[in-house]
C-alpha cells in the first residue's frame, strides 16, 4: 500500500522521460504531432463510448450461453483507455493500447448456478418440476385450494 503514493510521483517523471528521450530520437514536432493526435483520439473514444457499450451488448446476445469476462467489461476497457489516450505521454498510450487489444478471458456461464438440473435427456429446461393437487368438481368451493 506504500508503494502506490510512490508510484503516483515517480509516473510523471517517467512520462516526461520518456518524451524527452523520443523527441530526442525522432524530432520535438513529430512527439509533439503524435501527443496532439493521440489527445484527439481519446476524446473522441470517451464521445463515441455509447457504440462500444451497444456493440458489446449485440456481442453477448449472440454468444448465448457462454460469455467471456473480459468482452462484458469491454466498455470500461475501452473507457478507460480514452482516458489514457487523453493524457499526454507515452507510458499511458501504451497501456491504452493493451486494454484495447482482444484478449479472450476465462468464460462465464449466464445460467444461474442454484438451479436445479432439468430431468430426461433432453436437458434444455422445457421441465417444469413440481407438486400438484387434484380438486374434483364435487368439492364444495369453500374446502379448494386457491
Amino acid at each position: 500500500m506504500r508503494a502506490l503514493p510512490l508510484l503516483l510521483l515517480i509516473y510523471p517523471f517517467a512520462e516526461i522521460a520518456a518524451l524527452v528521450a523520443l523527441a530526442d530520437r525522432i524530432g520535438g514536432l513529430a512527439v509533439f504531432l503524435l501527443v496532439v493526435l493521440s489527445s484527439m483520439l481519446g476524446l473522441w473514444m470517451l464521445r463515441n463510448q455509447k457504440l462500444g457499450a451497444l456493440l458489446t451488448l449485440g456481442s453477448v446476445m449472440r454468444q448465448g450461453d457462454k460469455v467471456s469476462l473480459y468482452s462484458l467489461l469491454w466498455p470500461l476497457r475501452y473507457a478507460l483507455a480514452g482516458l489514457l489516450f487523453l493524457l499526454p505521454g507515452l507510458l499511458s498510450d501504451l497501456a491504452a493500447i493493451l486494454l484495447l487489444l482482444p484478449l479472450k478471458g476465462p468464460d462465464i456461464s449466464l445460467r444461474t448456478t442454484g438451479a436445479a438440473p432439468s430431468a430426461g435427456p433432453a436437458g434444455n429446461g422445457d421441465i417444469i418440476e413440481g407438486e400438484f393437487k387434484r380438486v374434483d368438481e364435487t368439492t364444495p368451493p369453500g374446502r379448494r385450494l386457491q
